[in-house]
Formats: C-alpha cells, structure tokens, sequence
C-alpha cells in the first residue's frame, strides 16, 4: 500500500458514516474466520443484532460495555436495560444511547489503530488491509483522538483524491485479464476479483457455461438465473455439500426453513457464502456461490450473452471449488466486471439503472423525506390512476393536504391512524379526537409514521409513508423526473396494506437524498492507444492529450462511481506524448 493518499471529507447525514480526523485506521473482525482487519472506509450501519459493522458484514471493534473494559465487536443494540430509541457517535468513538424513559448512557466505544509504517501494510480487497508488527501497529486499539489516530466524524465519510495510471493498451478486445469492478447497487449482481468463473446451467439439456459477466436476476421461483435465462450453480444447502441451482427466498415471504418467519434479507459474502437473515433477527447459511477455472481462457470461443461452454474431455476446465481457493479469486455483491461483458447483454440490460445510496443533506423542509437503504417511495397519478416508483423526496403539500411530488403526483402510504387503509397520504387534522381542533405543524418518524400536532398542543398519528422494494429491480422503466414504471414486472418484494414485514430501510425526515451511482455502461473496445486508470475520482473528469505540454485537447472523459474508479481507453491511432487528467469536484 503506498502512502495514505490526500483526501477531503464529504457530509452524508447518516450518523454511521464515520471519518477520521487523523491517520487512524477502523479495526474490523471477520465474524466467519476471526481474522482482523484495517480500514479508513467508514461507511457503517447496524446489523439485526444491533452490532455495528461494515456493508461486508465486518465487526467493527472497540470497548463492548459502558465499564470500558472489554474489547471485542461493537454492539449499539444488545436488549438490556431501557429501550434505545436513538444514539450518537462521538468524536471519541463512544456511542451514546437515547432511551424511552428520557435516560441517556454510554453504551460502548469505538477504537482506531494506528502503524508507524502505513506504507507496509497488505490490501486484501476493496481498501481492507491486513498487517504484522513489522507495520508497527499501537499494542492494541485507542480512543479516536490519541496516539495520532484522530476524532470521528459522524455524518461524513473519507473522499480520497485521484490517483491517476496510465498505461500503453496492445491487446485484444476479448481479454480475461482483471477489469475494475463497477458498483451498481443490485445485490444479485456479482464481479469476480480473480481468475474465476461463474457456472451456470441450462435446464431444458442440463449443458453448462462458464462466464464472467455475473449480471444475475432472480426469477419468479427465486432462482438465481442470467439474463439469458441460465441458473447460477454452487452448493444448495446449509451444510455445502449438494451442488445444484442456487435459489433465495424472497424477502417479505416465509421463509424455506421456518414457514413462522419471514425472509428479511439476504448477502452474499468474498467467500460466496448466501446468508439469509429472518424477521426474528436470525440468519442461516442458504447455499454458497461457487467458481471454476481455466487453465486456458484465451482459448474459449465465446457464444452469446458472454457465454463459454464447459467441455470436459478439453481439460481445460479444474472442478467447482469455493471462491478464495487457489487462483479463483473472491466475489463481490453489488458490482460488475464491465469489461467481460459484449454488447449483447448489455443491450439486454439497457433499461437498468443503477440505485446507489447517495448522501442525505438535510433541507429543513417538512415535506422532504430521504431514503436511508434501500427502497422506494410510491406515487400516483390522480388523473391516470398509474403508480410510480421514485427514490426522490422532494414532496410537498398541495392545497387539499396531499403530499405530492412537484408535478402533482400524490404519495402512497397508510391514510388513517389505525395504519389499515392505503390511499393517497393527507396531512390535516381529520380523525382527531376533537374535530373543533385545527392543524399547527407535523412531523414524521424513521419508520414513515406521521404526527399530526394540533392548535391545542396534542399530537394524533394521521398515517404512514410506506416504502417498496422490488425482487426484479431491472425491470423498473425511466419515467423522467426521477420516477419509474413498470412496477408490476419489477415484482414487489411486498404488498404495504397487509405486510408486517419492513423493508431494511429507513427515512429521514426534512432531507433529500442526492443522487449518487452510475452513468449508462459504455465500452470502447481498444484497438491500440492507452489505458487509462483513475482512482479515488471525486468528480466528473476530462482526459486530455497534448503533443507540446502547452496546447491539450480533450480526447474523452470519465466518470465516477461509487467505488470512485473510472476506466478510459483511448482507440485513436494518433501518436500522442502527454495525457493528464481535469477533475472537476
């Protein structure tokens, strides 16, 4: 790892988004091998045990009680004492809790590592990094703010500043060599940092596939399938011994192993591990993704949809084996390997859009509301009855009390305080125990609900935001405006009026989320020229050339991502000397 790039701050709002101030670094623990890491990512959030942890799942490590004496993972929720209702995060690391009964206590610390020779230590993946005590690491984690490590920041996260490479590009449009791993924010979509491949299997001849381009959907029975209609394979059960065609259940409906509960969520881990979680807040082992290589991948032929035919009498191809074995390499959820993808399966993908968190900022008006995770809001159309999904909550009130959009659009949620009619959202006094009583102000909690305050200081609950999500997110069609169609194809993960299932989400009220995620895939297939790397793009760029280093020309651009990595190459056979890259921030 070189030297700690340079790096500014960027607010979010969410209050376990965590930068450093100084040069500590977070200690993470691996809960399936016990192995810890460092990192400076602090984009964090609250499992359903009420541990803090990465979006890997990582357990952030610290003091675990209020007599600071324990080290081991953070946990905010842990089911003693009063009921929590809210926490802060000091810039000491501690994390101060808000009960019911108006009490507030610490309930644990947050600790930072520092090394006196950062340069040394090992990445492993996505800026994790294992060390030795040859990196000269603090005899064992600090409260932010000694021994060098710096305050927390709550509300902000680390935006590192680019680090350009450029390289000569000579090879073939169709290569297996490592591409960047773009961020979309659909959990069924993998990438494969490695020499692995997926495999997949037809089902009207039992015929097997390898690919790279791990561009998945689930279908209507939960199968993870491609979009040429494939199923993904790997072990289908919790002991990982029967290999098979991988299948989730959906989340919202009962669960395959407890018909009493209901599926919350699901991930998938580096080792392809499918864990899914239950309403009652526990997880078991659904199945594991597996991967297999070629001893010669420049040899296969490729058919559509990035497809190469598993042949075994060509000893080309070793067994199915567990990611992290051998040269396989590790899967990452959430991301694409653009680059192993034709032009055909993109086209198939045109109408994807990609639904990244972006950061909250608060707007300090009433009507505004955020998403925190995942999710969208539903709006109607009065005039055409159509309902339509958006993640924009820019809303306001129209002159019959409605919550709309700013094109008139009325939001969806539960109309009455009993929370068991769904309809258009009013906000106004009616159903309140004195009807002689007049609206005064009103306000919404995390979960939607919303708080009508009266002239006479009282409050009445009048109703509730309802969020959706859908299992064939693909699906949803741009509308303009921010809004989506074709929510019926999307497939509902839930139906609002009769679930109890709550989606793992949250809104903020009196903010706007910004958008924040990826530009439509482009691929320029290089036949000569360069190949350009950016790292840590905080912004919108220009790639320029120049023969003299005083007159430059601009010869394209790139874009970030969320990962904040872009990839360039430039196809045109002029002879240039010099390149840089424009950020604009």
């Amino acid at each position: 790892m070189p030297a700690r790039a340079a790096s500014f701050d960027i607010h979010t709002g969410v209050p376990t988004d965590l930068a450093i101030s100084g040069s500590g670094y977070f200690v993470l623990r691996d809960p399936v091998t016990g192995q810890e890491y460092v990192t400076r990512v602090g984009g964090l959030c609250v499992n359903t045990g009420g541990f803090l942890v990465n979006f890997d799942g990582m357990m952030v490590q610290g003091l675990t009680d209020p007599t600071m004496t324990t080290l081991g993972d953070v946990q905010i929720y842990n089911g003693d004492g009063p009921e929590i209702v809210s926490f802060d995060i000091q810039t000491n690391g501690c994390v101060l809790v808000h009960c019911t009964d108006g009490s507030s206590l610490i309930r644990c610390q947050i600790l930072l590592q520092n090394f006196q020779n950062p340069s040394a230590l090992v990445q492993i993946w996505d800026n994790m990094f294992g060390w030795s005590e040859e990196d000269g690491p603090l005899p064992q984690p600090v409260a932010p703010g000694t021994s060098g490590t710096g305050a927390l920041l709550s509300g902000c996260l680390e935006q590192l500043l680019p680090q350009v490479q450029l390289s000569s590009y000579t090879g073939p449009a169709q290569t297996f060599s490592q591409g960047i791993l773009a961020p979309t924010g659909m959990t069924t979509d993998l990438g494969i940092q490695g020499g692995g491949f997926f495999v997949l299997r037809r089902t009207n001849d039992n015929a097997l596939f390898a690919t790279r381009a791990g561009g998945f959907y689930f279908d209507d029975a939960g199968y993870l399938v491609q979009y040429s209609g494939l199923r993904l394979q790997g072990y289908t059960n919790s002991a990982l011994t029967a290999i098979g065609d991988l299948q989730v259940d959906p989340m919202g409906w009962p669960s395959s192993i407890d018909p009493t509960l209901l599926a919350d969520d699901f991930s998938i881990d580096h080792w392809g591990v499918i864990t899914e979680g239950l309403s009652d807040g526990t997880e078991y082992v659904r199945g594991q993704v597996l991967l297999q290589s070629c001893v010669k991948p420049d040899s296969l032929t490729r058919s559509a949809f990035d497809l190469y035919p598993i042949i075994p009498a060509t000893g080309l191809w070793a067994p199915l084996a567990p990611p992290l074995t051998t040269n396989l390499g590790w899967i990452d959820q959430g991301f694409l390997e653009l680059s192993q993808f034709d032009t055909n399966l993109l086209a198939v993908r045109s109408n994807l859009n990609f639904f990244v968190q972006g950061p909250l900022d608060e707007s300090s008006v009433p009507s505004n509301l955020a998403i925190c995770g995942n999710g969208f809001f539903t709006v109607r159309d009065p005039a055409a009855n159509i309902l339509y999904a958006t993640r924009w909550g820019g809303f306001q009130l129209d002159s019959l009390g409605h919550l709309v959009t700013t094109n008139g659009l009325r939001v969806q949620g539960f109309t009455n305080s009993t929370l068991t009619q769904c309809g258009d959202i009013t906000i106004d006094p009616a159903g309140a125990p004195n009807p002689s009583l007049t609206l005064s102000n009103y306000f919404m909690d995390s979960q939607g609900d919303i708080w009508v305050v009266l002239s006479d200081g009282s409050q009445f609950l009048r109703g509730q935001v309802l969020l959706q999500t859908y299992r064939n997110i693909q699906g949803l069609i741009p509308a303009g405006s921010g809004l989506y169609s074709n929510l019926t194809a999307a497939v509902p993960l839930f139906t609002n009026g009769l679930s109890v299932y709550l989606p793992p989400a949250t809104i903020q009220w009196g903010a706007l989320e910004q958008p924040s995620g990826l530009p439509a895939p482009i691929q320029l297939l290089p036949a000569s020229g360069f190949h350009l790397l950016v790292n840590d793009l905080g912004g919108s760029a220009q790639v320029q050339s120049s023969a003299d280093l005083a007159h430059w020309d601009t010869i394209g651009s790139v874009n970030p991502s969320d990962l904040n990595i872009a990839e360039f190459f430039d196809t045109s056979q002029a002879k240039q000397k010099f390149y840089r890259v424009v950020v604009q921030y």
